[in-house]
This record gives C-alpha cells, structure tokens and sequence, in this order.
C-alpha cells in the first residue's frame, strides 16, 4: 500500500473474519447442504427435526436445550410437542472437524459439469476459505444476518395475520 501522507509504501495486512449473510447464501459460501434433515451446520448430526404431517417441510425442533439450565419452559409440556426437554447443547463441530469432511471433496466449478456427490451428501463442496490458513481455527466461521431473518420472521406474521391471499403460511400443509 502506499501512504500519500509520508510518501511511503508499506505492507498491508488483512483478515476475514466472518461472513455475514442469509441463510442460503450461509449454505452457498460453507459448502454447506443446509436443506433437509441436518440443515445446521454447527451442529450436523445433532440437529433435531420432525417433517411435518400434511407436508413437505422440516422443521428444527427441541430449541429449548439452548436455554440455560432449570428454565421453567424446560418443563413445558403442552406448550412444545407435549414433552420435557432433558438434553443438554450438543456440541459444535470445530474448524478442524469441518476441514477433515469437505477435505476429499472435488469441487468443479460452472454449472455445465456434472458434480461429484460427496460421501456424506451434506457437504457439497470444500469452500475456498479453508485455503485462508486461519480458517478452521476461527469458532465462528458465517454470522445469520439478524436483519433478513427479522424481515422474513415479520413478512411471515403479518401476512398470516392479515390473511393475505397467497402469502400465507397458515394452512393444512403446516401442520
């Protein structure tokens, strides 16, 4: 780089910290599969998730492990699924854990190539930030962008609240 100020050059040194962005772009730039049953990618094989009865959709449940110890809603039953919670948080995967799945991955870029599947189908390709070689050690890794989410989360509500035809997500099929 080049400071106009003492005319000078001088070495610059960056580092990417996190990505911040929504939830299908968090898949995209993790190599990540985050449709279907184990869309967490923090916690892979721990995620909980129920399909829903008259629909397609998956649900993550059992979000009441996350809450601190002796919360009363842990013992709620007719308000989640008519059942307690009793696990504890599972644990995230680590940088290095990550590494090691999408290590084997051939990832061909361009959508004219035919993909190769993975062995573990969840991961679809190694990201390009595994070559920065700070990558794996950073505990967080993608950041949800809080915004999107609370628009999506608002849209949804209101729209079931003003039963606005078409954009509803209140019907047979959710449940």
């Amino acid at each position: 780089m080049f400071d106009g100020y003492p005319n000078e050059t001088f070495k610059l040194c960056a580092m990417l910290f996190c990505t911040i962005n929504d939830f299908p772009a968090y898949g995209n730039l993790s190599g990540y599969n985050f449709k279907g049953h184990r869309a967490c990618p923090i916690y892979e094989e721990d995620t909980s998730y129920m399909q829903l009865k008259h629909g397609r959709k998956i649900v993550c449940t059992r979000h009441r492990r996350f809450l601190k110890a002796y919360h009363p809603y842990w013992q709620l039953k007719k308000s989640f699924n008519v059942s307690q919670e009793h696990d504890s948080v599972p644990i995230p995967l680590t940088g290095q854990q990550v590494l090691e799945r999408v290590d084997d991955i051939n990832t061909i870029f361009g959508k004219t190539q035919k993909k190769e599947k993975s062995k573990t189908f969840i991961w679809k390709k190694r990201s390009i930030f595994f070559d920065l070689p700070y990558w794996f050690d950073l505990d967080v890794r993608h950041c949800i962008d809080v915004m999107h989410v609370e628009k999506n989360v608002c849209n949804s509500v209101i729209d079931m609240l003003l039963n606005i035809l078409g954009r509803t997500k209140d019907g047979l099929n959710t449940l």
